[in-house]
């Protein structure tokens, strides 16, 4: 994402034009899609006429927009066409990789040399970014530094959402004088027009920065496909009425200041149609950003056209974190020359289907990356959705014949579907006659379909009570749930793999360390199982387990043989932290919280 403040206009080597990363959040997911029913009647050739010359306006509209703006247009999107970014070869000379097109991928970052784990790949400043609403206060919005408690931060009296660090108080809020009358009516205009208030803020700051800075860092950012042919006729439709009340509000608000000098310095130059190609280019490519602490909570979206040009895989071979408003991508691994660099978008512990369908809503494609393409009868992902086979000596696992098949059936007929073992091919169908297993009652293992839903509504339930801060009995249900569902669900099920983190704070708000440090074990067993490689996650994982040994060395109850051993453990299980967090984020040190 883009940054609001600052002139990028030096090279250095490992930035371009001074511009040196949970997961992608994509604005789409936040606005309320709506139905809407066309109003029918007599007439239709008429109708039909009308409504054909208006949508040609319309294109012809957001092709003009769109050129203005040096955007792919709808057909070249759609054609797959890819065009360099301009600084992209002044990029390519500085990090280890360059860019081809290939069948289905698109543009690929390619590594043109050997890259060792832990390597940069890309440092980048945001050519822009926004602070979420919901963390406005946890960093400077000039410059997106951290702003902890002992940090001394400025506030904007008047709007009072944006905030500076002392380094960047006078400047930027000479700059955000401009825009804070419009800043105060966001949330306002966001409720009006169901629209994402942060997306609109997000398509101000854009706008704002169009006139004037350094052109190659505004122009790598309009390079980026905005997949403007794929995203909802409801979202398009919040999302013009928010950018139409932007400009009106923002026009009005230079009017009523007075002053035609101002007014041309500060003015939007742009149309309702540019501004929501600006709002489609932010809801594909925002990446999060964010503290390095123990949650890796995002605070903030950025847009970073380079590391925009690496893409998704479910097994990753590199991570992205960001420091300030630069964000670093390092290997995770070993990576040979002529391999593919990729991150990943989305949660990689999830189901083959959900991951895809996040993509397609969030991202608009179709994830064919080596995890997603190989056949489910062979990989770990069947794990993530199985149930146990009940055939006396099978050990596989039960699952849908449309996902083991990839039968493209729709979400609503997935109950009808048969349900089929991965290794002995017995099939349990819901709707086949006579009984299922002669001479055998019918229990909630022998039925997938039913057994399913009632772990999905046991686990909810438990959550309920979990996000209430009800730690003692949040544990009690947690834990029933995983006696229930235990030996019926494959151990690396999705459903119980969820329950095991509530459930080991459940254990350490209420000081057993003991309990909580098995549970920790049993998510790290199966987060190395299902994603290999490092991660961020898997350091945090780590770094729980460690306190905990730490808690168990220190209570008064452990004998100090035991004590010994306990710390021994802390101190293994905090070396792998430093090893993990050196890897991903060029620092051997324990997160802060």
């Amino acid at each position: 994402m883009e940054q609001l403040e600052g002139d990028n206009t030096c090279m250095a080597a490992l930035s371009l034009e001074d511009r040196v990363v949970a997961q992608d959040q994509p604005f789409e997911m936040y606005t309320h899609q709506h139905q809407h029913q066309c109003a029918g009647g007599g007439g239709a050739d008429e109708v039909v006429g009308t409504t054909t010359t208006k949508k040609k306006k319309q294109k012809k509209k957001k092709k003009a927009a769109a050129t203005k703006l040096g955007l792919l247009s709808d057909g070249d999107s759609a054609a797959g066409v890819h065009l360099l970014l301009p600084s992209q070869k002044l990029v390519e000379k500085n990090f280890p990789w360059t860019t081809v097109i290939r069948p289905r991928r698109g543009r690929c970052a390619i590594a043109t040399r050997a890259i060792k784990a832990g390597e940069v790949v890309i440092a980048e400043q945001a050519v822009a970014f926004v602070p979420r609403s919901q963390d406005h206060t946890a960093v400077c919005h000039a410059c997106c530094k951290d702003l902890g408690h002992n940090s001394f931060s400025f506030e904007c009296p008047v709007c009072k959402h944006v905030v500076y660090c002392q380094e960047c108080q006078a400047k930027a809020l000479d700059n955000h004088s401009s825009w804070c009358a419009v800043s105060q009516q966001l949330n306002e205009i966001a409720k009006k027009s169901d629209c994402d208030e942060d997306l609109l803020r997000f398509v101000l700051a854009l706008a704002l920065r169009q006139p004037s800075r350094s052109e190659h860092s505004k122009k790598d950012a309009l390079g980026l496909q905005t997949h403007q042919d794929k995203v909802s006729a409801a979202w398009k439709a919040s999302v013009k009425k928010g950018c139409s009340l932007l400009l009106s509000t923002y026009e009005s608000s230079l009017g009523n200041a007075g002053g035609a000098n101002q007014h041309k310095e500060t003015s939007l130059h742009s149309s309702v149609e540019e501004l929501q190609i600006l709002a489609m280019l932010v809801n594909t490519n925002a990446h999060g950003m964010g503290a390095q602490g123990l949650h890796n909570t995002d605070v903030a979206l950025g847009i970073f056209p380079f590391v925009s040009m690496l893409n998704h895989s479910c097994w990753p071979n590199c991570c992205f974190a960001s420091e300030g408003s630069v964000m670093y991508v390092r290997a995770t691994q070993d990576i040979a020359k002529d391999s593919e660099l990729c991150v990943s978008y989305i949660n990689l512990y999830e189901p083959r289907g959900v991951r895809k369908q996040n993509l397609a809503d969030s991202k608009h494609f179709d994830c064919s990356c080596p995890r997603c393409s190989e056949p489910l009868i062979s990989s770990i992902d069947r794990f993530l959705e199985g149930c146990l086979c009940t055939v006396r000596g099978c050990s596989g696992v039960l699952l849908k014949s449309s996902s083991l098949h990839a039968k493209n059936v729709k979400s609503e007929d997935n109950s009808l579907s048969s349900w089929e073992c991965d290794l002995c091919s017995h099939v349990v169908d819901p709707h086949a006659p006579g009984p299922l297993f002669p001479g055998k009652a019918l229990t909630l293992d022998n039925k997938p379909w039913e057994l399913v839903p009632a772990a999905e509504n046991s686990f909810a339930a438990a959550m309920g009570v979990y996000r209430e801060r009800r730690f003692k009995d949040a544990r009690v249900l947690l834990e029933r749930f995983l006696a229930d569902f235990s030996g019926k669900l494959h151990p690396l099920h999705v459903l119980l793999f969820d329950a095991l983190t509530p459930l080991m704070n459940c254990c350490r708000a209420m000081g057993d360390a003991a309990e909580g440090s098995r549970f920790c074990h049993i998510i790290l067993d199966c987060l190395e199982k299902v994603i290999p490689g490092l991660s961020l996650e898997l350091a945090n994982f780590y770094f729980c387990l460690g306190e905990m040994y730490s808690e168990r060395a220190e209570a008064r109850s452990t004998s100090q043989v035991l004590a010994k051993r306990y710390r021994k453990q802390a101190q293994e299980t905090f070396q792998r932290v430093r090893a993990i967090r050196e890897t991903c984020l060029g620092k051997a040190n324990l997160p802060p919280y």
